[in-house]
């Protein structure tokens, strides 16, 4: 059996490390619109990997996300569902798109990150909203019929970080790469 806390302190640390990531070739990106030659070597060699980049945030968010719920028995809420929606599809987009070697499923990979990217953010401040105002903010009421809260936190990692965290934090990751991508086509 695997260590649950162990599952969560090496997906917390990714998350941390897939912030600075994020941040970091944002960075890059916003720079190499302004001509700066750091950010467009950033860009392209970004853009050049990015299939591979992105397959494994998805195979790594797809996998945190099923360990969570099968594994760690944490019941996902309806938000949680919806982002479920739009990161799992993307494993078998990308291993598609890695395999036929189609850069053109960054438009797409573009789409699903924004959606559900949105819904993470959502998702985190109906949690944050809960933890500082609890009683107005129920975290055991649930937000549909299966029983679960939206605003309930299985975990609490480093004073930030949730599940929804992550889930943002992946979907950043995929739209740096693909927006990297997508960019990298237009200039050519």
């Amino acid at each position: 059996m695997v260590n649950p806390f162990l599952v969560i302190d090496t997906l917390s640390i990714l998350t941390i490390i897939g912030q600075v990531i994020a941040v970091f070739a944002a960075t890059a990106l916003l720079l190499s619109l302004a001509g700066n030659r750091f950010g467009i070597r950033i860009r392209h060699w970004i853009a050049t990997h990015g299939l591979k980049l992105m397959f494994v945030v998805a195979i790594v968010a797809t996998s945190g996300s099923l360990f969570f719920s099968e594994m760690a028995l944490f019941a996902p809420c309806k938000d949680c569902w919806i982002q479920r929606i739009f990161m799992y599809p993307q494993v078998v987009l990308l291993g598609i798109a890695l395999w036929r070697k189609d850069a053109n499923i960054a438009w797409y990979i573009l789409a699903l990150c924004l959606l559900g990217g949105a819904m993470s953010g959502e998702h985190y401040i109906e949690q944050w909203e809960a933890m500082l105002d609890p009683i107005a903010h129920d975290p055991a009421t649930p937000c549909d019929l299966s029983g679960v809260s939206c605003s309930a936190t299985y975990i609490f990692e480093y004073g930030y970080i949730t599940i929804p965290l992550m889930a943002g934090t992946a979907f950043c990751l995929n739209i740096v790469g693909s927006l990297s991508m997508v960019l990298e086509k237009l200039r050519k």
